[in-house]
């Protein structure tokens, strides 16, 4: 079972990664290349716009001629997934979404994922941002509490089996409420409208996306599904502390696993030389004091960790997080 180090080993300052080096210290393989990242979400979502902001500053350190942003939304990012598992490994084209969607519903057995996580070539952590479980803002709902005594299901608007989804299965596994996910539906801004509607019960969005219908009041937050309580709302509780005590490691491993977060990697034996570009250039740009700047005003936290420490710690959670994998597989089932 993932026990507190593995969130320690989540935050490893970036100053202490190999990535850090320059991307000039690394082979010049994209000078002059076109490289296309794969954006697993919407055009209007979080993860695209997160890319959008990186690009200029890829492509100026790589030296490429053009990044490309593709977008392939689907089965909560396992649709781009797939298909980044069946490229050419020459490093051309590279994946970006949460590597915790991945990880999850390995775990699950999914059908829908048709790769081994581990053998993925994990390029480096971008950003990682707090879960936040928000229930509309008419809702009579209030509190965790009130979910647990509800006397129904809790609906749960979905985009698909993603990283939310399987940490809202652990939750009410640990919190024993009956959880209706429905899926289908399209990317964040659809699952956001439907629990401000009234369509939905609540959902698990990042910070950043959700914090306007937070502060607007369409939201209500009531709870973080996070290794401790934030800044921003400091009152609202962690789901590691709302579960018993017996369940509590169980949340620890989700909240460590859902810090992977927003990632670019590319397929499995991708060309070390292509691997290695890759990492530099982003551990170079991920200090860039403009681009800090940019992710700051956007409400996106400086979270970098290098490609190297995330394929040693993603590896390691696959062996760890055997006792999670039931209650995914059972989640699966009840959506099928």
């Amino acid at each position: 079972m993932i026990a507190g180090r593995w969130v320690a080993a989540l935050a490893v300052p970036a100053l202490m990664s190999v990535a850090w080096q320059s991307a000039a210290q690394a082979p010049e393989y994209y000078k002059g290349k076109v490289l296309t990242v794969i954006v697993a979400g919407s055009a209007a979502g979080g993860h695209t716009r997160f890319a959008r902001m990186v690009a200029p500053y890829l492509q100026k350190q790589l030296g490429a001629s053009e990044v490309r942003i593709n977008n392939m939304p689907g089965g909560g990012g396992l649709k781009a997934a797939n298909h980044i598992w069946r490229l050419k490994a020459d490093g051309y084209s590279v994946g970006f979404g949460n590597a915790s969607t991945l990880i999850m519903a390995q775990m699950a057995s999914s059908a829908g994922a048709q790769f081994d996580v581990t053998r993925f070539t994990f390029l480096g952590r971008a950003n990682s941002q707090p879960r936040v479980l928000g229930v509309g803002g008419k809702s009579p709902i209030r509190t965790i509490e009130d979910v647990v005594k509800l006397g129904r299901p809790f609906v749960y608007p979905s985009q698909g089996t993603d990283e939310d989804f399987y940490a809202m299965a652990v939750l009410a596994d640990a919190l024993e409420f009956k959880l209706k996910a429905v899926t289908g539906y399209q990317g964040l801004a659809d699952t956001e409208l439907a629990v401000i509607k009234g369509d939905g019960d609540g959902n698990s969005v990042g910070l950043a996306e959700s914090m306007a219908s937070l502060r607007s009041g369409d939201k209500r937050p009531i709870l973080v599904l996070t290794s401790q309580r934030i800044p921003e709302f400091p009152d609202v509780p962690t789901a590691i502390e709302a579960v018993p005590a017996e369940k509590k490691n169980l949340m620890r491993a989700v909240a460590s696993i859902l810090e992977t977060n927003r990632s670019y990697y590319a397929p499995p034996r991708t060309d070390p030389k292509a691997a290695a570009a890759f990492r530099a250039a982003l551990g170079a740009i991920m200090a860039d004091p403009a681009l800090l700047e940019e992710m700051k005003k956007n409400g996106w936290p400086a979270t970098f960790m290098s490609g190297e420490k995330q394929q040693e710690t993603i590896e390691q959670i696959a062996k760890e997080s055997v006792n999670l994998a039931p209650i995914f597989k059972a989640a699966v089932k009840d959506v099928q």
